[in-house]
């Protein structure tokens, strides 16, 4: 009588444990189901942003550059300063909402219109014979954390923002020329794309229900965007030709749509 009483409580306890199984599956199922309702639900409430303005540059790095069997050449940087129009789109979803603040959360895409570097060649630590020039555009991508601040103003408040993310850096159009119409351009250099590191911060004034219900935000903005390279064109080259770090200041409006 021992043994099937024995094998009765294993069975017995083998349905409880199925059992026990079965209701956590269950409620996990069910758990993962209402956070992927929350999270949808949550998405679909969000707001598309875009953004337009202008941005000065600062990039271009006076280097000096390697070349088998010779002393090389000399970059200098005559003019490390250019500006043109950047486009932004974004989308942020609804954070904490306090009594004098409230959070955003979201993903900003940037078009930084390419800007200009320019400056000499010196070869052999010698002869200034040549100048050079190239165009940098920059694609940076943010996941961002907004803050609004609310004033005691219904009609505007103060945000500040930071994000980070990839870079991606496209140099161009590299070039050089004579200065004294003899000396033949060296053509080593070729633009290149690279992804690297960028981060952000921004502060604006937000202009409550400007367009309708929509809101207004001017204000300013800094970018770090990283270090694009070159490729190079001959094998006697022993270093890259870089821009150094860029970076840049921007000021610009967005819309809430």
């Amino acid at each position: 009588m021992t043994q099937p009483i024995r094998i009765y409580l294993m069975n017995f306890k083998l349905e409880q444990n199925a059992s026990s199984i079965a209701a956590s599956l269950l409620l996990l199922t069910i758990s993962c189901t209402t956070l992927a309702h929350d999270i949808k639900d949550t998405i679909m409430h969000g707001h598309g942003v875009i953004q337009l303005g202008g941005y000065w540059s600062i990039q271009g790095k006076p280097q000096q550059i390697n070349i088998n069997g010779l002393i090389g050449d000399y970059f200098t940087v005559t003019d490390k300063h250019d500006s043109n129009g950047l486009v932004g789109l974004g989308y942020f979803i609804d954070g904490q909402d306090k009594d004098w603040f409230k959070m955003k959360y979201g993903v900003n895409a940037f078009y930084l219109a390419k800007t200009g570097v320019n400056g000499n060649v010196v070869q052999e630590g010698l002869f200034t014979n040549l100048a050079y020039a190239y165009d940098v555009t920059h694609y940076p991508l943010y996941f961002v954390a907004k803050s609004t601040f609310k004033t005691k103003s219904p009609n505007h408040h103060i945000t500040l923002d930071a994000g980070i993310g990839p870079n991606f850096i496209k140099t161009s159009n590299f070039h050089e020329s004579s200065l004294d119409s003899v000396t033949i351009p060296d053509r080593i250099f070729s633009g290149k794309s690279t992804t690297t590191f960028t981060a952000t911060a921004g502060i604006g004034i937000e202009f409550n229900e400007f367009f309708g219900k929509a809101p207004l935000e001017c204000g300013y903005r800094f970018y770090y965007l990283g270090q694009g390279n070159f490729n190079t064109l001959s094998n006697q080259v022993l270093n890259n030709l870089n821009t150094g770090n860029n970076y840049a200041n921007a000021v610009m409006c967005s819309i809430t749509v």
